[in-house]
């Protein structure tokens, strides 16, 4: 029996990255929205600074609205709303994207949604947001931070996010044992 109850801990899985062994982590629960925050900002050491910008890939970066992004995506794909968003990250994984990459995808999609709310006072458009999920991975792949996958890398790409996979796996299996 397949639905978003019985597919909840996949979800929550995919959405709260592997956190590195020397973290204490352990009694946090990836259901809960404060502990699922914590775990991810303890998978994202690097981003942990009371700088207000920094450069990461020759761009300039907010690591406070980088880590809210990955909450908030994390908090659609905890609570199935959109359903779209993990349809959107199923897809993209079966298309051989990464994990993370899918992650920052997804953020990509909600971002001009948070922008419309907080700029111009707008609700959330629903539809708007289903289009910019439908447009993955094109639309990424146009305005990539690295650049355009160039097609002869994509075979690489595939087998680098098996590899990333497996090692995901084997973090969330020993993050388990804990």
């Amino acid at each position: 029996m397949t639905g978003p109850e019985n597919d909840r801990d996949q979800r929550l899985a995919f959405a709260v990255p592997p956190v590195p062994e020397k973290a204490d982590t352990d009694l946090l629960d990836p259901a809960d929205p404060d502990e699922r925050a914590l775990l991810i900002r303890a998978a994202h050491p690097e981003l942990d600074t009371e700088l207000e910008t920094m450069i990461v890939d020759g761009r300039e970066m907010n690591p406070r609205l980088h880590l809210s992004v990955h909450e908030i995506v994390a908090a659609q794909l905890a609570e199935h709303d959109p359903p779209e968003v993990w349809a959107t990250a199923q897809r993209l994984r079966r298309l051989g994207y990464g994990r993370h990459e899918i992650l920052h995808m997804l953020g990509a999609a909600i971002t001009p949604q948070l922008w419309t709310a907080l700029h111009d006072q707008r609700d959330y458009d629903l539809e708007a947001h289903r289009a910019a999920l439908a447009a993955l991975p094109g639309s990424w792949e146009r305005e990539r931070p690295a650049g355009p996958t160039p097609p002869a890398a994509r075979i690489e790409h595939a087998d680098d996010a098996r590899k990333r996979r497996k090692a995901e796996r084997a973090a969330r299996r020993r993050n388990r044992r804990r």
